[in-house]
């Protein structure tokens, strides 16, 4: 017959593929995405098919498949992907609507007779989206096919498609040829997606909230979460997330409250953690749920509660003193501080600040007597008690702390979140602790029963800097109250068995009531329970990322540490790693810590003014200038842009520099001025553009560039620009100074903007200051340069998160760190560097506990540096010793194949009620 040619503007083409399959013992096809759609069209003629095979598309990293490849047990990751892909495209009218597809696709797949393979996308793989098939015949016919031909229904009937066809066995052989190469280079569809369709064959929704409560009134937490916006945008609840909610859930139906800190490393999604948790919590009673966070993430808790759990959320302003939603359009009247405690939303979010800094008889008491049913408290180790200088005398909470304590006495759930509990003492954890344990003795104990957990001492058995007792008596009491639930340990269930003891009673049966064979036993395996199920390290969640890597369950992403000894940079340029300075930087910087040294000397608590010239030398000349000129009084108005108060902080009162210091800012003025009108190309941009122009940073990774000052990024990028005058670069910092500037075309647009063209491709290159970036997560780049150093190391670890995240499908990321040498940058990680080796394998235990100290060291003797490596090892969280054994993972929660979900109505409405 030859070539026949097909077009849907002359006729269906989902019948002429039916007619053809008709019969048929195989059919092979290329298509562009599996879909279920396809078997609307000819999924009666596919179920008369012996054997089909097709091979597709799908987002997948290609990290997921070689797990997958490897071991069994890794096609997990590859499932939830593609599931998560599938559910993208699904809304409930949709399921309720194809619920028979659903069906006949899952038969097919269950039967065996259809096969499936998806290839992934990535740099050893093309996209397949040509679409092909070829047709067999027990005869001996063949039918192949080639064309524009898509296997949904819209395509089919409503756009405009062509199909050749061939029974030409030549042609045949062609197509099996091409489709043979692609299904050797795919993956198995995992049982996974299966289940995924029978699910969705038998999906319903619950007529409503109550309709769905058990007999203890708790909501499962599949029913509130499978349907939520995090699964229909192509993402997932990660393994560690699910389990932490589940975790509260479990808490909650046992004790009537959940109480947990969550510690988990940067990067490991610890917000979406707490948020899922937040609102299936939420569900459990109609009470309302604050979150307190530093002001700088509450648009960012706003934005997660939105984009991934779809809830709507009210942020509190300060200034306004209303409440704002997600376009900072206000819901309450404007200067009413009483409308603090009347949310119009059940979600609302408030700054750490006004806790901090606020008043009792005002916003903050408003919030102290409120009744909350989930309290959610990000950053949480900004909630801390001073003990004096030498720790021993009584604590003195500080006002966040004083909050959280009286606020948790009369909550139903509350969380905690840092990736630092402990920042300078390990009494700093238990201080946390026992502000979960107000109105919950599950945690440390009970009062009436003298749990030894609430003496602060007690923390020192964690430590090493107090033994634990010797007596099988008195050991027995620290398990007594409060005693953990049976499936904590066979011998937690065998003790509540035979004293008749249900998991909700906190204290357990005296020692001398014990089986003389449970006392052996315990007695036998106590420094394991000691070490694994005290009631700290139960109630403290840390995941750390080497954790999650070693079982399987996150991606390893390598970090390249630049320079090094290959990258082929200008020698003149360095001096070791850092980079020289000329004779007019080198008198500058000079002045600079000469100015230092005399004002710290004369005014030691000023605060970061001691050291806020010689920070904005080593940063750029033109920040450096900047402040010069402040001081000076040459320039009006704060010494500090919004975007970096929030690390620093505004003085409020400045002491005029006297003479000699004078005179050194005046030499800092003049040297720093001709760098800057100066002709030559800084040697930090010199740098940045070796690495993305002559290494391809630019080209093969794309770049983030981090400063901890507004004019230092302006200035990085004004260079860039006129270096890549084609390039659109992003200025991503705080207020409304964001703008993306192409050659000399500026554009001020807002951060949101910014990084969806990141995420999109289509901006490659941006700046963004310290200040700003918090929440922000750009895996979509591979490579981030640090033109200055923070003083306190740890912020390096918070930079590099922003693109060592969930998500990041490289299998290393490069980070370029730039100091001059000499400076005081230099020093402090010359120090930490000689010691670690690899820097990055302490910043993450650097807490911000320790910037005061560390930076008084650096003023007063930076040999003093080599010091704190020692104290920062000593507080490593003892928690770690559980998770380490125990890393959680989400056996039984198959959130994504149940059956039965609430209604995203239902969900929306009970959100959307106010305080």
């Amino acid at each position: 017959m030859g070539i026949e040619r097909f077009s849907s503007r002359r006729e269906a083409l989902g019948p002429l593929l039916a007619s053809r399959l008709s019969g048929a013992t195989r059919y092979l096809r290329i298509a562009g995405y599996f879909r279920s759609s396809l078997l609307e069209v000819v999924g009666e003629a596919l179920e008369t098919v012996d054997e089909v095979r097709v091979v597709c598309n799908g987002d997948l990293d290609p990290w997921d498949v070689r797990v997958a490849k490897a071991a069994r047990d890794g096609s997990a990751a590859l499932a939830q992907t593609l599931v998560s892909s599938w559910q993208a495209g699904e809304d409930g009218l949709d399921v309720m609507l194809a619920r028979e597809r659903y069906r006949r696709l899952h038969d097919l797949l269950a039967s065996g007779r259809m096969k499936v393979r998806v290839v992934p996308r990535d740099r050893d793989n093309v996209f397949v989206h040509g679409k092909a098939g070829v047709i067999e015949h027990s005869d001996g016919r063949l039918f192949s096919f080639v064309g524009s031909v898509n296997d949904s229904v819209t395509a089919l009937r409503h756009s405009y498609e062509i199909l050749w066809g061939d029974d030409d066995p030549a042609s045949a052989a062609w197509v099996r040829e091409e489709f043979e190469h692609f299904w050797q280079q795919g993956v198995d569809l995992p049982e996974a997606v299966v289940r995924h369709v029978a699910a969705m064959a038998n999906r319903v929704e619950y007529r409503s909230i109550e309709d769905a409560r058990d007999k203890d009134g708790v909501v499962a937490p599949a029913a509130v979460l499978a349907g939520r916006p995090i699964y229909k945008g192509g993402q997932i609840l990660r393994p560690w997330q699910k389990r932490f909610v589940q975790t509260c859930v479990d808490d909650r139906r046992l004790h009537g409250k959940a109480r947990y800190l969550i510690a988990d490393d940067v990067g490991l999604g610890k917000t979406l953690s707490m948020a899922a948790a937040a609102l299936v919590l939420s569900i459990l009673d109609d009470k309302p749920v604050l979150i307190l966070t530093p002001s700088t993430l509450m648009w960012q808790w706003q934005e997660e509660l939105e984009d991934k759990l779809g809830l709507a959320a009210a942020v509190w302003s300060t200034q306004k003193k209303c409440w704002l939603d997600g376009d900072r359009r206000a819901l309450t009247q404007k200067g009413d501080q009483t409308a603090v405690a009347k949310c119009p939303w059940r979600i609302g979010i408030v700054s750490t600040g006004l806790i901090v800094n606020g008043n009792d008889e005002a916003e903050r008491g408003a919030l102290a007597r409120k009744s909350f049913g989930v309290v959610i408290l990000d950053e949480a180790h900004k909630a801390r008690a001073s003990r004096g200088q030498n720790g021993r005398e009584p604590p003195k909470p500080n006002n966040l702390l004083s909050f959280m304590r009286s606020v948790s006495s009369t909550a139903t759930n509350v969380i905690l979140g840092t990736a630092t509990p402990i920042q300078l003492d390990a009494v700093e954890l238990w201080d946390l602790l026992m502000a979960l344990n107000q109105g919950a003795p599950q945690v440390l104990g009970s009062t009436f029963k003298g749990s030894e957990w609430l003496r602060q001492e007690a923390i020192g058995h964690l430590t090493g800097q107090r033994p634990w007792p010797q007596s099988d008596l008195a050991r027995w009491g620290l398990f007594r109250n409060p005693m953990p639930p049976r499936d904590e340990d066979v011998i937690f269930r065998d003790i509540r068995d035979d004293a008749s003891i249900a998991d909700n009673i906190i204290c357990g049966p005296t020692y001398e009531t014990l089986r003389v064979d449970l006392r052996r036993e315990f007695a036998a395996d106590f420094e394991r329970l000691a070490e694994q199920h005290n009631p700290i390290v139960r109630r403290v969640v840390r995941r750390t990322r080497s954790m999650l890597e070693e079982k399987g369950l996150l991606k390893p992403i390598a970090v390249v540490v630049h320079p090094r000894l290959d990258d082929r940079l200008p020698e003149h340029l360095f001096d070791r790693e850092g980079l020289v300075m000329n004779l007019a930087f080198k008198t500058a910087y000079d002045a600079a810590e000469e100015f230092t040294r005399l004002y710290a000397a004369r005014c030691p608590g000023a605060g970061f003014l001691r050291t806020i010239v010689l920070r904005r030398v080593g940063s750029s000349a033109r920040a450096g200038l900047e402040t010069t000129r402040h001081l000076l009084g040459r320039l009006q108005g704060p010494i500090l842009q919004e975007d970096e108060m929030s690390e620093e902080g505004q003085p409020t009162e400045i002491a005029r520099p006297e003479s000699a210091e004078l005179e050194c800012l005046r030499i800092v003025e003049r040297n720093l001025d001709a760098i800057v009108q100066g002709s030559e190309v800084d040697p930090k941009v010199q740098v940045i553009l070796h690495y993305l122009r002559d290494r391809r940073w630019l080209e093969d990774h794309g770049a983030i560039i981090f400063s901890q000052y507004l004019a230092t990024a302006e200035w990085v990028l004004e260079a860039l620009c006129s270096v890549f005058p084609d390039e659109p670069i992003g200025l991503y910092a705080g207020g409304s100074a964001s703008f993306v500037q192409r050659g000399t075309d500026r554009r001020f647009v807002p951060r949101d903007q910014i990084k969806k063209r990141i995420q999109d491709g289509e901006i490659r290159l941006v700046c963004a200051t310290d200040a700003a970036c918090e929440g922000l997560n750009l895996q979509r780049l591979g490579a981030q340069i640090n033109i200055d150093m923070p003083w306190n190391p740890s912020r390096l670890e918070q930079r590099k998160g922003r693109i060592q995240r969930i998500g990041q499908v490289r299998d290393a990321i490069h980070v370029l760190n730039l100091r001059y040498a000499g400076s005081v940058e230099d020093q402090v990680y010359a120090a930490l560097s000689e010691r670690f080796g690899d820097i990055f394998s302490v910043l993450g235990q650097l807490p911000d506990g320790f910037e005061d100290e560390w930076i008084a060291a650096v003023i007063r003797d930076r040999a003093e540096l080599q010091n704190f490596s020692q104290r920062v090892q000593g507080t490593r969280p003892p928690m770690e010793l559980r998770y380490a054994r125990h890393v959680a993972d989400d056996a039984g929660l198959d959130w994504e194949f149940t059956e039965r979900v609430l209604s995203s109505r239902d969900i929306d409405e009970w959100m959307r009620q106010g305080w």
